[in-house]
């Protein structure tokens, strides 16, 4: 019986390739097929030069595939499994052995350079020869597809990476923050974005991973952005990607930039050990708690805010560690880029009228000399001893709004946090 919403398959691909008079076939692992125009001895796998193959449609094949090589009247076959990674190459790359997720086109060959008839190899010696390459979908194999979380500028369209682009200009589908800043960013960049757009956001991530999950199970290379930086970093993202994970299918990394790793190179802070923060509580008084249990773990931590919010956490800050080093980048990469750097109680005073500025703050917070590092070892066993009690007691059925109102008798730990703590602890199982 066929497989239920199996995708029909991809219509056959062929192409040339050209001979060239160092090709020897004598590799035993793998297979190469090349758009180079000449090649060395020392490339014992290339079986064809000067290749004319459409990366775009070969994207679209998907499982087991047959190829078929013919060269002045010899003809080999061998078969292999797409790869989900597979986003465009000049060298399209066969292998013997289990899929790489860098530069492989097809995992799992069942014949190697060496293995390819003699007389064909012979053939395509002549640089004269044309060989004639045709790849065809067996309906069989592992047809899903990848999910890419790629990081996009911050603020200089000139940090979008090769990579970020082939993946975006690949994906068939694409889950944006914001589906009308990801469009302005392709317009200025020059991305030929040919995949679907859909937002993917805080009040749909739910409903959208479901949809997602069904794409990769049918083949589709999925890529998530957020509106700047690196997905997850205080930006949706988690739902898909956990879920994505559950689900067994691969989740592979574009990175790239991020005002966090931008802010903390620049800082000239001592932040080798840290704690990201993202941001924190917007009241006063949760916000000094959230302060203090960070100082007390002795080691940096970075935090977002906003302008019109950023006084008043160096205010709290400055209540709670007012030695502390503080370097505050905003607009990072872009025109106005600025950073300012002093103690809490130094610059609280400086960036009291911050209200009239523009762009997110990121702020890496150091201790003085002499506190680093002092408790957070303790505080590190401290807390995981409480996360595994909690989870000790969430297993006997004990119910979240109980420890959540034990906890919150704790020093420096409203409610929310507690329950907000007791429900992650929860979910993690």
């Amino acid at each position: 019986m066929a497989a239920p919403n199996r995708p029909r398959a991809a219509a056959p691909v062929t192409f040339r390739c050209h001979g060239h008079p160092q090709i020897s076939g004598s590799h035993t692992k793998t297979i190469e097929l090349t758009r180079d125009a000449d090649v060395t001895g020392r490339a014992t796998c290339v079986l064809g030069v000067r290749s004319e193959h459409d990366d775009r449609e070969l994207g679209r094949l998907r499982g087991d595939v047959e190829i078929t090589l013919d060269c002045a009247g010899v003809r080999d076959t061998f078969t292999a499994t797409m790869s989900a990674f597979f986003l465009g190459d000049d060298a399209l790359v066969f292998r013997r052995g289990p899929g790489l997720r860098g530069r492989t086109f097809a995992y799992d060959a069942n014949k190697s350079a060496a293995d390819i008839d003699r007389k064909l190899v012979g053939a395509v010696g002549d640089p004269t020869a044309e060989l004639q390459v045709t790849i065809r979908e067996l309906g069989s194999g592992d047809r899903r597809g990848a999910l890419f979380v790629v990081s996009v500028p911050i603020g200089n369209d000139d940090d979008l990476s090769p990579r970020a682009r082939r993946v975006l200009e690949a994906a068939d589908l694409v889950l944006a923050e914001d589906t009308r800043r990801f469009r302005d960013l392709a317009q200025r960049t020059g991305l030929h974005v040919d995949g679907r757009v859909l937002s993917y956001h805080d009040h749909n991530e739910a409903e959208r991973a479901s949809e997602v999950l069904g794409q990769l199970e049918r083949g589709a290379r999925v890529a998530l952005v957020s509106d700047a930086g690196t997905p997850l970093c205080s930006d949706p993202g988690y739902v898909v990607v956990n879920r994505a994970v559950d689900a067994g299918f691969a989740v592979s990394p574009v990175p790239g930039p991020s005002s966090l790793l931008a802010v903390l190179s620049a800082s000239g802070l001592a932040v080798d050990r840290f704690t990201y923060a993202g941001f924190l509580p917007r009241r006063s008084a949760a916000r000094q708690a959230e302060l203090r249990r960070l100082t007390e773990r002795g080691d940096a931590f970075v935090v977002h805010e906003a302008p019109r919010r950023v006084g008043g956490l160096l205010a709290d800050l400055a209540a709670v560690g007012p030695e502390w080093e503080v370097c505050i980048g905003r607009e990072v990469t872009k025109v106005f880029e600025e950073f300012r750097r002093g103690t809490a109680a130094d610059l609280v005073a400086e960036l009291s009228d911050a209200d009239d500025a523009r762009g997110e703050f990121t702020i890496v917070v150091a201790p003085p000399q002499g506190v680093r590092g002092e408790t957070s070892e303790i505080d590190a066993a401290a807390d995981d001893q409480l996360d595994r009690l909690v989870r000790a007691l969430l297993g006997q059925g004990v119910t979240p709004k109980t420890l959540a109102k034990a906890l919150s008798e704790l020093p420096g730990m409203s409610h929310k946090q507690a329950y907000e703590r007791v429900l992650a602890i929860a979910k993690r199982g």
